[in-house]
């Protein structure tokens, strides 16, 4: 199966990430990217921060519940 990854695609770039078995399935799965990877962990890291400071009560568990969806992804292609 190839990865891809979505925000690539929508950006017009190249976007497969790798494979993964069975290798003869031509279907695909979707993943992120190493950049898309960071960016999202930018964004979660400014979310959360702003977040705390700004006492709109939201806490951390929060802003993990939020994300983690999101999160377990990106943990599942580097593995």
């Amino acid at each position: 199966m190839k990865i891809v990854c979505s925000w690539c695609r929508q950006e017009g770039k190249e976007e497969i990430v790798g494979e993964k078995a069975p290798l003869d399935d031509v279907r695909e799965t979707h993943g992120i990217c190493v950049t898309h990877r960071r960016e999202v962990q930018v964004r979660w890291q400014e979310s959360s921060c702003a977040a705390s400071g700004a006492g709109r009560g939201f806490g951390m568990s929060s802003l993990l519940f939020r994300w983690s969806g999101l999160f377990k992804t990106t943990r599942k292609i580097v593995l």
